[in-house]
């Protein structure tokens, strides 16, 4: 499947109009639309997609899957954030503790 067709999949499944995502993007319908049907997208574009779209794997959005799959191994698990910030923030705070309370030990 190509750039444009998982595109489309990934707004019809949060959104029922195109211009729905142009009005939250606060961009010109138009530039929404080529951007759908195979025009190079902008990387403030794609910032937007992965905001709006957090649980999308990148790597499947940008992969064209009907290129030649011998040119790249490709692992088939999915590459996912498992922690939100304030999760990775805690685990590291804890961290941080820890080797401060180890520091403190060997003096």
């Amino acid at each position: 499947m190509e750039f444009e067709n998982k595109l489309k999949q990934l707004i019809k499944s949060k959104y029922n109009r195109l211009s729905d995502l142009a009005e939250k993007f606060d961009m010109n319908y138009t530039q929404l639309s080529q951007y759908v049907n195979g025009k190079k997208i902008s990387i403030e574009f794609l910032t937007k997609i992965i905001e709006e779209f957090p649980e999308t794997d990148l790597n499947w959005l940008l992969r064209d899957d009907n290129a030649d799959e011998s040119r790249v191994e490709d692992r088939i698990e999915t590459y996912k954030a498992t922690l939100n910030n304030k999760q990775i923030i805690a685990k590291i705070e804890v961290l941080l503790s820890d080797l401060k309370n180890q520091l403190a030990e060997e003096k």
